[in-house]
């Protein structure tokens, strides 16, 4: 019997160990209190999206948009032009 992983493609899973350095680059640069609260979700050639917790974190990231991506220049992502946020949908009880 094969493992699942055997059919996971290989590009996928470069993609998930990228995401993983994003998210240790941009968590190692910015406060606790903040990190603790966004995920790098996805990217592209050009972007990186953010996932936040509440409303007040992507306003936070929204005005300091270049700081974000100076965060990830530093790290030689020289083609992120864009910070993308996302705010987490929560279920509602039923």
């Amino acid at each position: 019997m094969k493992k699942i992983s055997n059919f996971i493609p290989n590009k996928v899973i470069k993609k998930k160990e990228n995401i993983d350095k994003y998210n240790v680059i941009l968590k190692n640069n910015i406060s606790a209190d903040i990190a603790s609260k966004v995920n790098i979700i996805n990217y592209s050639l050009s972007s990186i999206t953010i996932e936040c917790a509440d409303s007040s974190i992507a306003s936070i990231i929204k005005f300091e948009r270049e700081k974000y991506i100076q965060i990830f220049f530093d790290h030689g992502l020289y083609n992120i032009k864009d910070v993308k946020i996302k705010l987490i949908q929560f279920q509602q009880p039923e």
